[in-house]
C-alpha cells in the first residue's frame, strides 16, 4: 500500500493543528509575545485567552506555553481546575524542588517555616505553606507559570485566585496563563470578591485572514484558485471551520481520490457544513439560555426589537422593550456571537450561523435565562 503523507488539517479539539494561522489581533499578542512579557517581568500576572469554542483558544494557549518552556529558570505547572487546586499546586511547587535538586542551592537561605512546609507528608498545603514555597523560589530567582485549560467559574477556582492575589500582594514569582469561554471569564472576573481580574491582560482570539486560508488550501489541496477562494470564504474566518473543511477536502481527494473539481467540491461541502452544525453549533447553542436563543432566532429573521421582546414574552411599554432586548444584544456581542454592524445593526460573526438557525428547531427546554 502507498503510504501518504499526514493529512495536514486537524479539525479535533486540544491540541494545536500542524497549519496554526494567526488568531490573535496584533503581534503583541503573539505566542513569543507572551512569552517575552513573562520573561522581563510584566506587572500582568494573570493573563487570560478568550473566544469562541472552536476560535483555537487551547492551541494557542499550548503554542504559549510551548514558548515559556524555553525560558530560564521558569518552571510550568498544569493545573486541572475540576481538581482541588490548592492542593494540586502546593503538591506541584513542592515537587519543584525535588525534580530540580534545588534543596542543594537553599541552604544559605533562611526562610521560617520552609521546611516545615516541605517535610510534609500528607495533602494538606496551606496557604501558608504555599508561600513558603513561592517566596523560597522568588529568593532563588526561579519563576512559576501556571497554566489552565478551559478555565471556569467553580468554588475551589475562588480559592485559587484569591490565593495568588496574595502571592501578588507579596511580589512573588508566578504567572497565570489560562483560556476559557467569554461568558466563563467574564462570570470569574465579576464575583464579588475577585473583580480584580478585570485588570487582567486579556488576549482574544480572532478570525483568521481569509487570504491566508485561500493560500494554505492552495498549498495543500489541488484544487484551483477559483475554488480555493470559494472554500476559504466558506470558512468565514472561522479556525475549525478552516481545519474541518481542508481535513475533509484533503481526504477526499487524496485517500477517496476524487478529482479536485467542483462536482467533489459541492460534496464535500454538504458534509461539512452538517459536521459544521453538529460538532461545533450544537454545542454553543446548547450552551444559551431560551431568551438568548430566541434573540438569535429574532436577529436571524430581521425582527424589530418590538417582535423580539414579543417572542421572549415581554410585554412592556417600547422604551423597557428596548432596554430588555439590549441586554441580550450586548450578551452575545460579549460572549463574540454577534458583532455591531453600524446604525444599531448586528452581524453573525460564524459562517452560515444565520443559515443554522433558519434550518434547526425551535427547542424551549434549554438552560435557565440569567435575565429574568
Amino acid at each position: 500500500m502507498e503510504k501518504l503523507p499526514r493529512n495536514p488539517f486537524d479539525p479535533s479539539f486540544g491540541t494545536p493543528p500542524k497549519i496554526m494561522l494567526p488568531n490573535y489581533q496584533s503581534d503583541f499578542e503573539s505566542p513569543q509575545a507572551v512569552a517575552e512579557a513573562i520573561k522581563y517581568g510584566d506587572p500582568n500576572r494573570v493573563i487570560f485567552i478568550t473566544g469562541l469554542r472552536g476560535s483555537g483558544k487551547t492551541a494557542l494557549l499550548t503554542k504559549v506555553e510551548q514558548q515559556v518552556e524555553q525560558l530560564n529558570n521558569t518552571y510550568i505547572l498544569e493545573i486541572d481546575n475540576n481538581q482541588h487546586m490548592v492542593q494540586a499546586f502546593g503538591r506541584e511547587l513542592k515537587n519543584i524542588f525535588k525534580i530540580h535538586s534545588l534543596l542543594d542551592h537553599i541552604s544559605t537561605i533562611s526562610i521560617m517555616g520552609f521546611s516545615l512546609s516541605f517535610n510534609k507528608t500528607n495533602e494538606d498545603y496551606t496557604t501558608q505553606d504555599i508561600e513558603n514555597f513561592m517566596e523560597m523560589l522568588t529568593k532563588l530567582d526561579k519563576q512559576v507559570v501556571i497554566f489552565i485549560d478551559e478555565f471556569n467559574h467553580k468554588e475551589n477556582t475562588r480559592e485559587f485566585i484569591q490565593l495568588l492575589q496574595n502571592l501578588k500582594r507579596h511580589r512573588l514569582n508566578f504567572y497565570l496563563v489560562a483560556d476559557g469561554l467569554p461568558q466563563m471569564i467574564y462570570e470569574i472576573e465579576h464575583e464579588q470578591t475577585l473583580t480584580f481580574l478585570k485588570r487582567a491582560r486579556h488576549i482574544q482570539t480572532t478570525m483568521l485572514d481569509i487570504n491566508q486560508i485561500e493560500n494554505e488550501y492552495q498549498k495543500h489541496l489541488n484544487f484551483s484558485p477559483m475554488l480555493s477562494h470559494q472554500m476559504a470564504q466558506l470558512t468565514g474566518g472561522y479556525s475549525f471551520a478552516f481545519q474541518l473543511l481542508g481535513y475533509k477536502l484533503w481526504n477526499a481527494t487524496n485517500i477517496s481520490h476524487q478529482k479536485p473539481n467542483q462536482k467533489t467540491f459541492e460534496v464535500i461541502k454538504q458534509l461539512y457544513i452538517e459536521d459544521l452544525f453538529t460538532q461545533s453549533y450544537d454545542i454553543i447553542f446548547d450552551n444559551l439560555s431560551t431568551n438568548d436563543r430566541k434573540y438569535l432566532r429574532g436577529i436571524a429573521n430581521g425582527m424589530s426589537t418590538t417582535e423580539i421582546a414579543s417572542l421572549m414574552n415581554y410585554d412592556k411599554s417600547a422604551k423597557q422593550q428596548q432596554n430588555y432586548v439590549n441586554q441580550y444584544r450586548r450578551r452575545m456581542i460579549q460572549q463574540d456571537l454577534i458583532t455591531p454592524a453600524g446604525n444599531g445593526r448586528v452581524r453573525f460573526k460564524l459562517p452560515l450561523f444565520k443559515k443554522y438557525l433558519n434550518d434547526t428547531q425551535n427547542p424551549d427546554s434549554v438552560r435557565y435565562d440569567p435575565l429574568l
